[in-house]
């Protein structure tokens, strides 16, 4: 087992930065790929890319938001199934439009909205010797394209445009009564959080590490 660091923002964007490369053989893609499924138990994520770790190959892994939403995690982590991993993934084709928020381990506590595919198709190796065509749709057609990204330099901030940058937020905690019922259970508190609008200074850090992609490629 090896739990590997995020790479950050300005820190490795010397890293984040560059294009990765293709697997050429399993053997280069088994080590990774165990790297990331060790690191993913340590963070919060809908999935991590191999750059993040320091590896500049064409994979990530993922778990489809579906198994998240579902509320398999309060039933015990031997019901959440492991995160998937991805090599050589290669876009088919898109289609659709979703708008919805963003974030990422590599810039951890900043979120923003950004357009994305509503739908996506690819080719992908999930297995030695094995290529298959993988159909996304809804967040979890984001999640794909968010770690898609990564593996081009691209990060999610890029994909804004400037009006966007007075949008961004962060998440503060806060108490609010829980539910009747659940109150009455628990005589306790619950915790939500608040959108909150960056400060200037944090703003202006984004605007300065973002790299903005030309107008048609703000979606695929």
């Amino acid at each position: 087992m090896l739990e590997r660091p995020i790479c950050m923002l300005p820190r490795e964007a010397g890293l984040l930065r560059r294009r990765c490369v293709r697997v050429a053989h399993w053997a280069e893609a088994s080590g990774p790929i165990r790297d990331l499924v060790d690191t993913w138990g340590t963070v919060a994520a809908h999935g991590i890319a191999a750059p993040q770790i320091g590896v500049l190959r064409r994979l990530f892994v993922y778990r489809p938001y579906e198994a998240e939403a579902d509320g398999a995690g309060d039933r015990g982590d031997e019901e959440v199934p492991a995160p998937i991993a991805v090599v050589n993934p290669k876009v088919i084709k898109v289609a659709g439009e979703l708008t919805d928020y963003d974030g990422c381990l590599s810039l951890p506590g900043i979120y923003g909205r950004t357009r994305r595919a509503d739908r996506i198709e690819l080719s992908a190796q999930l297995a030695p010797g094995e290529t298959v065509r993988l159909k996304f749709e809804g967040y979890t057609a984001r999640i794909i394209q968010h770690e898609l990204d990564h593996l081009d330099g691209v990060l999610w901030i890029d994909r804004l445009a400037d009006e966007d940058l007075d949008h961004l937020y962060t998440l503060a905690e806060e108490l609010a009564d829980r539910a009747e019922g659940e109150a009455a259970a628990t005589g306790k508190p619950k915790t939500v959080f608040k959108q909150v609008p960056l400060t200037a200074e944090d703003r202006a850090f984004v605007a300065n590490a973002r790299r903005p992609l030309p107008g048609f490629a703000l979606h695929w």
